[in-house]
């Protein structure tokens, strides 16, 4: 039975009994009014209830839907949270990357300009010992005198300041182009003076051989003997220095390098022994 019947089966119960009241009857019309009257009252009553039921039940799901937002607030909070946390731990990962990597740039850096340091000074060396060699450049080959008397004429004033390997490369430009120049041999000379002059005897040896085989006419001969008998001694070569020294003055005596040679032969002789290779 529902709640409405109820309350009216209750009513209905109070109003019969109102209408016997010490034994006395109330008339028909009269009771036809009250239960009119209560009736509409009833209606009200349950009218009113069922609006404020229907009240709170709105209520209910209206608090109900904020729970739920609220609720997904919430864990919409605690997602963000994690996910900053996970962002921050990024971010200290990333800014831990970073440093090494910069300190890592920083080594490479340093490497690299030592390196370049490195090349820079080794380039140098390249180029001083080519000069040394004589294949290095010394001048524009454009500034290089066409005629060969200002060339040799060049090379000796280089040889007299001193600048020996721009000497050599002088000389060796006039041998190359003009080896059959009468100049030829007295460039070929110029060369191994030069390189005695750099402390290069052997190698002086080796040109002045050069210059005796392909011009052994030349009247450069007398001076190249010479300067071999000097560079045998800087070899420490005291018997070969000797032997060179003896063909000059037999072969060219009466030539300045030939008198200068018998003095020569003498303070040869007189060396000490460890100055002759022991």
């Amino acid at each position: 039975m529902k709640r409405s019947s109820r309350v009216a089966t209750g009513i209905w119960a109070l109003v019969l009994g109102a209408f016997v009241v010490n034994g006395c009857w109330v008339t028909s019309s009269e009771y036809d009014s009250s239960r009119s009257r209560m009736e509409a009252r009833i209606h009200e009553l349950e009218t009113r209830d069922q609006q404020r039921r229907q009240q709170l039940q709105e209520a209910v799901d209206q608090a109900t839907t904020q729970v739920r937002t609220l609720n997904e607030q919430l864990e919409q909070a605690r997602t963000q949270t994690r996910n900053m946390a996970d962002i921050g731990v990024r971010l200290d990962n990333l800014e831990e990357r970073i440093r090494t990597l910069t300190g890592t740039l920083d080594e490479l850096r340093h490497t690299l300009d030592e390196a370049a340091t490195a090349r820079g000074q080794v380039a140098t060396r390249v180029e001083a010992v080519e000069r040394r060699l004589g294949i290095a450049p010394m001048v524009d080959p454009s500034q290089i005198p066409t005629d060969n008397t200002a060339l040799l004429t060049q090379a000796r004033a280089a040889y007299d300041g001193r600048d020996y390997a721009r000497a050599r490369f002088l000389a060796q430009a006039l041998v190359q182009r003009a080896a059959q120049d009468p100049l030829a041999d007295d460039a070929s000379l110029l060369i191994a003076r030069a390189q005695l002059a750099e402390n290069r005897a052997a190698t002086a040896v080796q040109e002045l051989n050069r210059l005796l085989q392909t011009y052994p006419q030349g009247d450069a001969v007398p001076d190249a003997l010479g300067v071999l008998a000097e560079s045998f001694v800087n070899l420490r070569m005291c018997n070969e220095a000797q032997r060179t020294l003896r063909l000059l003055i037999e072969r060219h005596g009466r030539t300045p390098a030939g008198a200068a040679a018998r003095t020569r032969l003498e303070a040869v002789r007189a060396l000490p022994r460890e100055a002759c290779g022991g």
